[in-house]
């Protein structure tokens, strides 16, 4: 799977897939209040069952991090 796929796959719109990179960045916007976040959160958690159970209820992992990395794994950029 590569990040376009994921990213066609979970619906999100070029302003959304733009704003990726300055998500892995930690800069001041927050990944978890936007709907990036949520679109992929659907996307690893339900449609592709990707993202393990545990971390998807946030009781053995954080959902957040676990997206930046499946992303940064794909080869999304870090905003310069």
């Amino acid at each position: 799977m590569t990040l376009e796929e994921v990213y066609k796959g979970a619906g999100l719109t070029a302003a959304e897939i733009k704003e990726i990179p300055q998500f892995l960045t930690y800069s001041s916007k927050c990944f978890y209040d936007s709907p990036s976040h949520d679109k992929l959160f659907e996307y690893f958690a339900f449609e592709t069952g990707e993202m393990p159970y545990g971390t998807a209820k946030a009781s053995t992992g954080d959902p957040e991090i676990w997206i930046m990395e499946k992303l940064e794994e794909l080869g999304a950029g870090w905003a310069e």
